[in-house]
């Protein structure tokens, strides 16, 4: 879908959630914001929120690939987009495009981001239920069961100007104030072997449930020319025990 498309869709989905969530006065039936929501979750300011090939032999896709690289865990919890217009947050969708603006609102989140930022902002991340597991989680986003402690763990920024890398991004969150899942730099094969056998041997000790870590090229230029197929991006992968 080109961004001629992509943006009006936004721009009306921003709407109707600020008319539903903010004013509590919906424009439209429940199913019409249901399916545009949607839609416009399949696509997104980068492209959909994407699952991530686990490769066998990762070490050639390294090689491969242009580095540096960013590392980190990869918590095993439900993909969250937060969608924010002019530095306040209008939405908050999972994979598939599933409406979970209201559970997101009571995780928590920053609901007004620092410097008034222009334009479509967005920011992905994981949401996990400290002492339960993934499915439990997903199970109380889609009931939108207010007793479930949520919490959201930031993992990267889409759509803020000035932001080149995964490592700038997730730095420029935590000074916002949001919980993230930190990068740790790699610059080519070596660094990795390490970090996943110190993963593997620590990975029982973690203060969530992680299964994993997630290897992207760190620069969003790079990122952008590498593209993605239908179901991942070609700039990241997972690496599981």
């Amino acid at each position: 879908m080109g961004v001629d498309v992509l943006k009006p869709m936004l721009d009306a989905l921003i709407k109707l959630a600020d008319a539903a969530y903010r004013r509590g006065t919906p424009i439209v039936p429940d199913q019409w914001f249901d399916w545009l929501a949607a839609r416009g979750a399949q696509e997104g300011l980068q492209g959909p929120l994407l699952s991530l090939d686990v490769p066998t032999h990762w070490q050639a896709w390294l090689e491969g690939s242009q580095g540096p690289f960013c590392v980190q865990l990869k918590a095993d919890g439900v993909s969250i987009n937060l969608v924010y217009r002019d530095g306040v947050f209008v939405h908050a969708h999972l994979r598939g495009g599933r409406d979970v603006t209201e559970a997101a609102l009571r995780a928590g989140i920053i609901t007004e981001l620092p410097g008034d930022p222009e334009g479509l902002v967005e920011v992905r991340g994981e949401v996990i239920a400290p002492g339960l597991s993934r499915n439990a989680c997903a199970a109380a986003l889609r009931r939108g069961d207010g007793k479930v402690k949520l919490q959201v763990l930031a993992f990267d920024l889409v759509g803020m100007r000035d932001v080149a890398t995964v490592t700038a991004a997730v730095q420029w969150l935590k000074c916002a104030g949001f919980a993230v899942l930190d990068c740790m730099a790699a610059e080519d094969v070596a660094d990795v072997e390490s970090m996943f056998r110190d993963f593997c041997a620590l990975q029982h000790a973690m203060p969530f449930d992680c299964d994993g870590l997630v290897v992207k090229v760190d620069s969003k230029m790079q990122q952008a020319r590498m593209g993605h197929t239908s179901r991942a991006p070609r700039w990241a992968i997972a690496l599981k025990p």
